[in-house]
């Protein structure tokens, strides 16, 4: 790793961690290519958090660059209020019109965990209701009748935030562990909703997940998008503050890490957690594997927030077939360390999911 990222990688650290003293290579960091790493990464805003501790005496960005910095972060404030305000409206909607509960995945929930619930960088809202798969879409449908079906949700416009009403929270690559862990999401589904959290500055309530349950999603979530498109530390640091908010770890969560077939991943992200992001060893699911998390790490610095930045491969402008075989073709560069998802999972499952599709478009009417 060059020594620019590994000043990146200390100031994102030293951002995160209130008692951290500021690190040595904040004396000649880049304030240009740091802002450039936060927007490859979706954390300009957690970066921020960095840029305030900083002392009178250490290096510091230029009044323009201070600017830009300021400029990003209200931007991403204006954007969290609208986000948290269509997340307490469309909890409220979906109740009054099916009298069901339902919860936000991600997103909004996570933001509640940050030191600043207006720093992290918003996205769409994903929420999973206790509707059933054709309840959903139906619901869906009759507020958008274009709606769009996916594998595992299904799109909604209306409000100024886009929406994904979900059948399913995750899902993985293999067909046989997905079975497992839509099995895992059915057992414990109901014990997820009337869990309610209050928004910042009266914005409203939005339901979220119990932490158990929460950890095992967001881990399969960022697997899937880690082979699926690319994994940036939004995500990664979206499951840190999860992992700190937890007052204590259950380990049982590695009893279903393992018959889910995440344990390599779970190990790599727990290097991640602790040798890059200082995350204390009490607060680790399991013990980190530096190879494995040493290369997904390289990976995320490469690709940046869902792959987005990734020059190695182009999938915009092509048919599907040759998306699937240039998707195919990348995965097997993981194919040593994860054969079930890369050789024997998702180069199949694409046509199972084609098939669901097709048929989840029939049932919706």
């Amino acid at each position: 790793m060059d020594k620019k990222t590994q000043a990146y990688l200390d100031f994102l650290r030293f951002s995160i961690n209130e008692n951290t003293e500021v690190p040595s290579s904040a004396k000649n960091i880049d304030w240009e290519g740091l802002l450039q790493f936060g927007t490859k990464q979706c954390v300009r805003g957690v970066l921020f958090l960095g840029m305030k501790k900083l002392g009178t005496t250490n290096n510091h960005p230029s009044f323009e660059q201070l600017g830009q910095w300021l400029a990003s972060v209200s931007a991403i404030k204006k954007a969290n209020v609208q986000v948290y305000r269509d997340a307490s409206l469309l909890t409220r909607v979906f109740k009054k019109e099916t009298g069901l509960d339902s919860v936000v995945l991600k997103g909004q929930a996570n933001a509640i965990k940050y030191p600043d619930p207006y720093i992290r960088e918003p996205g769409d809202i994903d929420l999973w209701t206790m509707a059933s798969t054709k309840q959903a879409i139906r619901w869906v449908r009759s507020h958008d009748p274009k709606a769009n079906i996916e594998y595992h949700h299904i799109d909604m416009r209306g409000l100024r935030t886009p929406v994904e009403v979900h059948y399913v929270p995750s899902f993985v690559g293999n067909l046989f562990y997905e079975l497992r862990l839509r099995h895992y999401f059915k057992k414990e589904k109901t014990k997820q909703f009337g869990n309610m959290a209050t928004l910042p500055d009266g914005l409203g309530e939005i339901g979220v997940l119990c932490p158990q349950f929460d950890c095992l999603f967001q881990l399969s979530h960022m697997m899937h998008h880690f082979f699926f498109e690319g994994l940036g530390f939004r995500q990664v640091i979206d499951f840190y503050y999860l992992l700190r908010s937890m007052p204590t770890i259950d380990k049982g969560i590695m009893a279903e890490v393992k018959r889910l077939n995440m344990r390599k991943f779970t190990a790599a992200m727990m290097f991640i957690m602790h040798d890059i992001l200082g995350l204390e060893e009490e607060k680790l699911l399991c013990e980190p594997d530096s190879k494995i998390g040493t290369m997904i790490l390289e990976e995320m610095l490469h690709a940046g927030n869902f792959g987005y930045h990734d020059d190695r491969y182009e999938f915009s402008n092509l048919p599907l077939w040759r998306q699937y075989l240039l998707e195919t073709y990348r995965n097997f560069h993981f194919a040593k360390t994860f054969p079930s998802e890369t050789v024997f999972g998702r180069p199949l499952s694409r046509f199972w999911h084609a098939a669901y599709k097709l048929w989840l478009s029939s049932v919706a009417g």
